[in-house]
């Protein structure tokens, strides 16, 4: 049977019916489909999506910046780079500021992967790409990490214990 964490992951969180899972697969399904989505909003989405995992992760402790980059840390390790990367702020250029970027024209958000390494790309020129199908792959993959590390140790995831962020 599963537990309550496993329910409400499975019901707001994780394929197939999560909502945030829907959300965003839907946008990609309609790019797939040659009809426009809503990229900025599916980027937005996503950010946003990881601060609240983060909140997840840190138990909802810390700021909204350092739960952000917990999570966002957990992405994988091109995510962490970027958190490392004294020249960027990440939580800055992203979470609260992409619509900005987007607009200034330093930030290219693509909807559809095409075998990118990492769903946010600093480009030759400076610029930033942010790829939100091979985002939202990373996003998922550690989402069902943080779930099977709460199954196996409720306590996985402490302010104390927790990676550098």
């Amino acid at each position: 049977m599963p537990s309550e964490t496993e329910r409400y992951f499975k019901k707001y969180i994780l394929p197939p019916k999560g909502i945030i899972y829907c959300d965003i697969k839907r946008e990609i399904d309609l790019a797939r489909a040659g009809k426009p989505g809503g990229e900025l909003l599916a980027a937005l989405g996503l950010l946003c999506y990881t601060e609240f995992m983060g909140k997840i992760v840190l138990k909802d402790k810390e700021s909204y910046t350092k739960q952000f980059k917990a999570f966002f840390r957990l992405m994988g390790e091109d995510y962490a780079r970027l958190l490392d990367d004294k020249e960027i702020d990440v939580y800055m250029l992203f979470r609260s500021g992409l619509v900005d970027s987007y607009f200034e024209n330093d930030c290219e958000i693509k909807m559809l992967n095409d075998n990118s390494p990492s769903g946010i790309i600093v480009q030759p020129d400076g610029k930033y790409l942010f790829i939100v199908e091979k985002y939202f792959e990373d996003f998922t993959n550690a989402c069902r990490k943080v779930l099977e590390d709460i199954k196996s140790d409720e306590d996985a995831y402490l302010p104390s214990r927790s990676t550098t962020i």
